[in-house]
């Protein structure tokens, strides 16, 4: 389809009455080579010699090709997306020629794991999923005649042995991507995001460094340049993502009535400190190693601040969405040893505020970091009105956001006190710092006694 759009479908058409496809056709937009470019250089340059400079070969835009229509394929046949298929392999496994050569990145190619980003140089793996053992699982359940069953009793009976295979090969399983378990996420690799992401942000340093020379020609202008380090940043703030997610996550195991085991499982505590740690490692400081500028310098007069602080906000209200902070009240109730939400408010506070414990001056995007963290604590207590969007078809109703639940506005309101103490007593170096410290607590101020004059 020539289009500009960068993507592609497998739509079918069934009998209501029987399930029976009918009619498939896969659908494929002009772009998406675009699209699988930029994944295939942004998640696997650092590592993969075949993707280290642009314009990629014939033959890997047609083996990319092939994966794309591979997972349309498996839509065609009835196969919806299954997001905890990258959950099932573990990480060092992405690192092995052996097994991604046999097994591919993911358990079914029908999630969206894209590409081998976990992957470090010297590794020599596999980078594009392959079917994946849930592919041909799910084929089994769904196709294979049931030779010999008089009725559809008959047939669940031995559906139902297929099934079980699942408890004792969890590669089996399936999972939506609910914003609620850590291991059913899109557009993540491997059974930690914690240990993934840290090897996905050492590559995407490596390939910042190479970004010049791989994506500009002699001649031709730096569009490519700017559209790739656009597509460079993205990658790393949605890998970060995939760690905050971590935090007040719960697993899912699609079990049901008559098999041992429980659906909902919090992630461990130490887990959660650990993505609590990555995240003020990583995700709040400066990305100095992306902040280039002989490259900013030649796609863009100004951005990088806000670009920065984009990603930065976007982790801070994950980490602060209030159906999280539901969720870990919850588990905080049920569980002996949670990570609870005021340990979370406070770990937060402190990997956002450290120069108030380390005395330095924050720089213009730890500034930036700590006005967005306000910022976001300030809607948590005045939230913009909200409007459903237009235009909605008739009986499709969006509800309102979930709101705040009580114990986390106290435990909020008790952060914002105890952070506008430790501005109050902190000591600016600089002019800068002064008044942002000044401002910080006059906002404060105002996010606390919304009715003083």
């Amino acid at each position: 389809l020539p289009s500009e759009i960068q993507n592609a479908y497998g739509p079918h058409i069934s009998d209501p009455r029987t399930g029976e496809i009918l009619d498939s056709d896969i659908g494929f937009f002009h772009n998406v080579m675009n699209l699988a470019r930029n994944w295939f250089f942004v998640q696997t340059a650092a590592a993969n010699p075949q993707a280290q400079k642009l314009p990629l070969s014939d033959e890997v835009m047609g083996e990319m090709l092939r994966y794309i229509c591979a997972h349309e394929i498996g839509h065609t046949l009835g196969f919806p997306h299954n997001m905890k298929a990258t959950s099932q392999y573990p990480v060092d496994s992405l690192r092995s020629k052996t097994f991604t050569e046999q097994f591919g990145t993911e358990s079914s190619i029908m999630d969206y794991g894209r590409f081998n980003y976990v992957a470090q140089p010297g590794d020599n793996v596999r980078f594009i999923p392959l079917i994946g053992p849930y592919d041909t699982f799910a084929t089994e359940w769904g196709y294979r005649p049931i030779i010999g069953a008089k009725n559809s009793d008959e047939e669940k009976t031995e559906l139902a042995k297929i099934v079980a295979r699942q408890e004792k090969e969890p590669y089996l399983r399936f999972g939506n991507a609910d914003g609620i378990d850590p291991s059913a996420q899109t557009e993540d690799l491997g059974s930690d995001a914690v240990a993934s992401t840290s090897y996905g942000l050492k590559n995407i340093a490596r390939i910042a460094d190479m970004l010049l020379n791989a994506t500009t020609q002699s001649g031709e202008d730096y569009s490519t340049l700017k559209e790739v380090y656009g597509e460079l940043i993205g990658q790393r703030n949605r890998e970060l993502g995939h760690v905050a997610n971590v935090v007040g996550g719960i697993s899912r195991t699609e079990r049901y009535a008559g098999t041992d085991g429980v659906v909902f499982t919090p992630f461990a505590k130490e887990k959660q400190k650990e993505a609590m740690e990555l995240l003020t490692k990583e995700a709040f400081k400066t990305p100095t190693e992306l902040l280039k500028p002989d490259i900013l310098s030649r796609i863009e007069p100004s951005g990088a601040n806000d670009r920065v602080v984009a990603g930065q906000k976007n982790i801070l209200n994950i980490l602060l969405n209030n159906d999280r902070l539901t969720r870990m009240v919850n588990t905080t109730a049920l569980n002996s040893n949670p990570y609870s939400i005021a340990e979370m408010f406070a770990d937060l506070r402190a990997g956002v505020w450290s120069e108030l414990q380390s005395g330095k001056s924050p720089d213009v995007y730890r500034r930036n970091l700590q006005r967005a963290y306000i910022e976001v604590v300030n809607l948590k207590f005045n939230p913009l009105p909200f409007t459903p969007p237009a235009g909605l078809p008739p009986g499709i109703i969006i509800p309102p956001p979930s709101l705040l639940p009580g114990e986390a506005r106290a435990l909020l309101r008790n952060e914002l006190i105890e952070l506008d103490k430790q501005l109050a007593s902190a000591h600016a170096s600089d002019k800068e710092t002064k008044a942002h410290y000044e401002d910080s607590r006059y906002q404060i101020s105002k996010i606390l006694n919304p009715d003083k004059k």
